[in-house]
């Protein structure tokens, strides 16, 4: 299971190179940052650029989420703690099948290309691709879009609901 780690802005190259370094792989298997790709303009010419999806969040792989807290402590100092005493929040399963789906292994989300014909969007390349049912917000001059993870309720929602930005380009507009 992901679990979500807040902490403070910078830090999260400097929290993760330490949970490596200290946290036992049987306590904690993974530990990474979701990033996306984007474009932006400057000096007359188009960059891709990449940029850190959830800034001031690292997420963390785990089979047992209590132990990998216990095993955080030391850390308290540098992450932001929420609601409570909690230093983790569980990433619920839908979202994270939604991030998996649209990240990939590596966690990163290329950039997508597409057109809007009659005020519908349709993509024609890339990660988002078949979601353009959740695309909530495209900002063409900024080529990017807002996405909207799945719904959760019940059991499995959680107090964190983090919006996805992904690039996105628009080609053509009718």
């Amino acid at each position: 299971m992901w679990c979500a780690l807040k902490c403070r802005r910078g830090e999260e190259e400097n929290i993760m190179d330490a949970c490596r370094k200290r946290i036992p792989r049987e306590t904690m298997q993974d530990i990474f940052v979701f990033t996306y790709d984007r474009l932006r303009r400057y000096e007359g010419e188009w960059h891709m650029e990449t940029k850190l999806m959830f800034p001031d969040y690292v997420f963390l792989e785990t089979e047992d989420i209590q132990r990998l807290s216990e095993e955080l402590e030391p850390y308290r100092e540098f992450v932001q703690v929420l609601e409570g005493s909690d230093m983790l929040w569980r990433v619920c399963p839908q979202e994270e099948r939604f991030l998996r789906r649209l990240c990939g292994n590596g966690h990163h989300l290329s950039m997508s290309r597409g057109y809007i014909m009659d005020g519908r969007t349709y993509v024609t390349r890339g990660p988002l691709k078949g979601l353009e049912r959740q695309i909530r917000k495209i900002d063409r001059h900024k080529r990017i879009a807002r996405i909207e993870a799945p719904e959760v309720s019940g059991e499995d929602a959680s107090d964190l609901r983090l919006p996805v930005v992904a690039g996105l380009e628009i080609v053509s507009k009718n």
